[in-house]
């Protein structure tokens, strides 16, 4: 049976067919959106659990981490093969 509720959650097929992934967006949109990328927050030091309303942008000057690398690593998870 089809996986038809609009969530995304099929995998990483699905996930390049979203939108890029931009500054303004949460940590938890992201995370639940685009599979791979909370492996890529956690990598960068980005708490997912304390962190989840704060935009990237806001996430990204807590942790410490340049904006741009973060926006690419995710970018390029979100179109990686599954």
């Amino acid at each position: 049976m089809a996986h038809e509720c609009g969530c995304h959650s099929g995998g990483a097929t699905l996930s390049a067919t979203l939108p890029k992934i931009t500054s303004e967006q949460t940590v938890g949109d992201v995370a639940h959106h685009y599979p791979g990328t909370l492996e890529v927050m956690k990598d960068m030091g980005i708490n997912h659990c304390c962190g989840a309303q704060l935009t990237l942008a806001e996430a990204a000057a807590t942790a410490g981490v340049p904006l741009d690398a973060l926006l690419k690593a995710l970018n390029e998870m979100r179109k990686a093969p599954a």
